[in-house]
């Protein structure tokens, strides 16, 4: 009877044992399924969330500038105050011309007042020339352009340095033609 029942417990422990073996293996793989899953629906909602992100910052940059007039500037010298700035400028085109012996073959637009004298200059590089008007196109045009403003010294020949802000501009909403100048 001893022996009966010590067998009777042993073989008991042995299933529980096993059952025990089989269900905490179950268990794991179960758990490692969901921590996956887990993963990479943390994985995909970051990845939207930057790309929503993304997508808002771009669109203000450069609509909520170009809709609110209080951040337009019209003056040339007040320009110069607002180096790598995502500003906006409205004023007309005195000299537009495409540069093709210049690297990247820009079309620069001076605005205000013809180069070498001019402060600011506008220019669109061959890369994203398609999506732009050619160079006439914009010529004594009343323009507002939008982008970020990065200032250099320039020394025209026989004359004292002086500092210029280029815009360059890369999207056609940049870019908005108010008409004639007058």
């Amino acid at each position: 009877m001893r022996i009966a029942r010590a067998q009777f417990f042993s073989t008991l422990s042995g299933l529980s044992r096993e059952k025990n073996n089989n269900g905490s293996l179950f268990t794991f793989a179960r758990n490692q399924l969901i921590m996956k899953k887990s993963m990479l629906l943390i994985a995909t909602l970051l990845a939207l969330s930057q790309m929503a992100k993304a997508q808002t910052d771009a669109s203000y940059t450069i609509d909520s500038l170009t809709t609110d007039r209080s951040f337009i500037l019209t003056e040339p010298q007040e320009i110069l105050k607002h180096d790598d700035e995502l500003i906006t400028v409205e004023g007309c085109v005195v000299r537009a011309s495409l540069k093709e012996q210049v690297k990247g073959k820009p079309i620069f637009l001076d605005m205000f007042v013809a180069y070498p004298d001019n402060v600011l200059t506008i220019a669109i590089w061959e890369e994203d020339q398609p999506n732009f008007l050619p160079a006439a196109g914009y010529q004594q045009k009343m323009l507002r352009i939008t982008g970020r403003a990065k200032k250099k010294t320039y020394a025209p020949p026989g004359k004292a340095p002086q500092e210029r802000i280029t815009i360059s501009l890369h999207d056609p909403k940049q870019i908005n033609i108010l008409g004639s100048c007058q």
